[in-house]
């Protein structure tokens, strides 16, 4: 039976969950050489990946990509993290920010399978579409 990068990363986490830093610095030393001795090793970006999205759902942390025609200021990261922990119900928000001159104002936000469009551009082309009816 083939263990897949989701099993692993569960099994980690699992492992790891209450332990001081230095009994977790064991248990990964530990993991490696069993992914080693495996031949595994090749699943280790997706263990990581997997282990990163459980860790966060255990942790009420939400990751958010959001796109935006310029460099967003303090308040409006501010405002938009708040918005997301209300939307999400999520404990923390950790925002990556990326630049899109092409939706030309607004901003879109994207976290789990969610997509919030706020850009100009969607407005604009729904409102032509409204207009074109």
């Amino acid at each position: 039976m083939k263990i897949t990068a989701k099993q692993y990363a569960l099994s980690l986490y699992e492992t790891i969950d209450g332990k001081s830093s230095s009994e977790v610095k064991v248990v990964i030393k530990k993991f490696v050489e069993i992914l080693a001795e495996q031949n595994q090793i090749s699943k280790a970006e997706k263990i990581i990946v997997e282990f990163l999205k459980i860790w966060n759902d255990k942790h009420g942390i939400v990751e958010v990509q959001a796109t935006s025609a310029k460099v967003l200021d303090k308040e409006a990261v501010k405002l938009l993290k708040n918005y997301i922990v209300k939307l999400a119900g999520a404990k923390e928000v950790i925002m990556n920010q990326e630049i899109n001159k092409d939706i030309l104002g607004g901003v879109i936000i994207r976290y789990g399978d969610k997509v919030v469009d706020g850009s100009l551009k969607t407005q604009l082309e729904d409102l032509k579409e409204k207009l074109t009816k």
